[in-house]
């Protein structure tokens, strides 16, 4: 039994799927499937049921691959333990971010990160809250950009900034005439929301005071994806809603049938950290590369203090409410998405 081994056999329980295991390995189909038999025949049991159709994980085999994925672990802190006494800030730095962040703010800080951090490799994973958290628990991202509290031990966020809600609506709307936006109108007004389980749409329920709201009306069926998608629609003049402030860079094109614009309500605004595992080894580059996304924020955005590893706090104790949508997979970034 080897490491490879043990590789093969996690990226076979993940994908359930011996081509796409192979793949992902990077090695062919007859290669991962021999080597996973022969683990098999030396351990004498059967880690996969096969079929002509599928690929199930059997009871003993469940018990196997929870031991598999901690050895996986521990191999892999055993490296950044190596590289961490080498060089902190050298070599490849794996940050997740959410969809509803990431297209919006990584543009910014690529290429500053590569002038003055020119030893990492960064590389990008775009992923919805909870997968991000499965990762960061099997180590197989380093930290990761989130907007939703988490309340796992383990875990330390470095509270980067706030991101004020602003508002999109059709040009002509009856909110166009207003100077001031309030609560009330919010309430009052049909919004136009991510599909369940974005982190995005529970965050725009709590600052409209919709968590009670019954989900009926004309516009109750009408969910995206994507933040893309909602702006279509409100450009189409099927109703309103509410983006980041990143998302809402630029002025209102003269000829553009959407207008922005921003709130000035006390809440409405959602505070984005950089969560890593407390263990995690080079902490100093992740204090560096928090350094310089703060130093390239626009001012739509309002900075928070102390995002060093020392000063960084505990994970709030709040729950995990909700998630936002894969969009893309895990570019590597020297020169990026």
């Amino acid at each position: 039994m080897n490491l490879r081994d043990i590789k093969y056999i996690l990226a076979l329980a993940e994908t359930r799927h011996f081509g796409r295991a192979a793949e992902r390995s990077f090695v062919s189909q007859p290669t991962l499937s021999g080597q996973i038999r022969k683990l098999e025949h030396e351990l004498g049991v059967t880690i996969f049921e096969r079929t002509n159709r599928s690929v199930e994980i059997t009871p003993t085999g469940q018990l196997i691959l929870q031991h598999a994925r901690l050895l996986m672990e521990q191999a892999d802190a055993i490296e950044q333990v190596a590289r961490a006494h080498q060089d902190p800030l050298a070599g490849p730095l794996r940050i997740g971010a959410i969809p509803t962040l990431s297209p919006y703010l990584l543009p910014l800080i690529l290429l500053p990160l590569r002038e003055r951090l020119p030893q990492i490799k960064l590389v990008l994973i775009e992923e919805i809250t909870e997968t991000l958290l499965k990762r960061l628990e099997h180590h197989e991202v380093d930290a990761a950009l989130l907007a939703t509290p988490v309340s796992e031990p383990e875990l330390v966020a470095r509270p980067l900034f706030e991101e004020p809600f602003w508002l999109a609506y059709p040009q002509q709307h009856p909110l166009g005439d207003q100077a001031e936006i309030t609560e009330a109108d919010l309430e009052e007004t049909e919004l136009l929301l991510l599909s369940d389980g974005h982190c995005l749409t529970h965050q725009v329920m709590e600052v409209c005071r919709l968590a009670e709201r019954p989900r009926n009306g004309e516009m109750a069926d009408l969910r995206a994806s994507s933040l893309e998608t909602l702006l279509q629609l409100v450009g189409a003049g099927f109703g309103c809603t509410l983006l980041p402030a990143l998302a809402c860079s630029g002025e209102n094109p003269p000829d553009s049938p959407i207008v922005r614009r921003p709130l000035h309500l006390p809440d409405a605004y959602r505070r984005i950290s950089l969560v890593s595992r407390r263990s995690f080894p080079r902490q100093q580059a992740l204090d560096a590369f928090a350094e310089v996304l703060l130093s390239q924020l626009p001012d739509s955005v309002r900075p928070l203090p102390s995002t060093s590893a020392a000063a960084a706090t505990p994970t709030a104790t709040a729950p995990l409410t909700a998630n936002d949508t894969p969009r893309s997979s895990t570019p590597s970034v020297a020169s990026d998405t």
